[in-house]
């Protein structure tokens, strides 16, 4: 599954190009590039949709679900695709339960989202 999202990457038109393909068992439920948003209002921060959050919005259920996510460099060489903090929140929050990514052309990492959490850590004062 890590080759259709390769297959996704190669596809995008943004400077960093990563794709996602989101799968429940075997079955693929949305696959996408990472997307150019078209308001010029938007933030230069967050100028484009991370292709986990073009999956989820594509997908219908969720839960249990599996993310398969690639990052090709200019060549279309793997490189690494870690979804992002804001990315894991998001697929946390829809019930993905694990998150595989490229982290160079020969190694795939595994993220367990169900053993991650979204309570926030409360700070003592100094």
């Amino acid at each position: 599954m890590i080759d259709l999202a390769l297959k996704q990457a190669l596809r995008s038109q943004c400077r960093h190009r990563v794709g996602a393909v989101l799968l429940a068992g075997r079955r693929v439920i949305a696959a996408s590039p990472n997307r150019r948003r078209n308001d010029p209002a938007v933030s230069f921060l967050h100028a484009t949709f991370h292709a986990e959050e073009v999956v989820l919005r594509r997908a219908g259920r969720t839960t249990g679900s599996a993310v398969y996510v690639a990052r090709v460099d200019a060549v279309g060489a793997a490189r690494l695709a870690k979804p992002c903090p804001r990315c894991q929140v998001a697929l946390i929050a829809a019930g993905v339960s694990r998150a595989y990514y490229t982290v160079d052309p020969h190694t795939i990492g595994t993220l367990d989202l169900d053993s991650l959490s979204l309570k926030p850590t409360r700070i003592s004062s100094i």
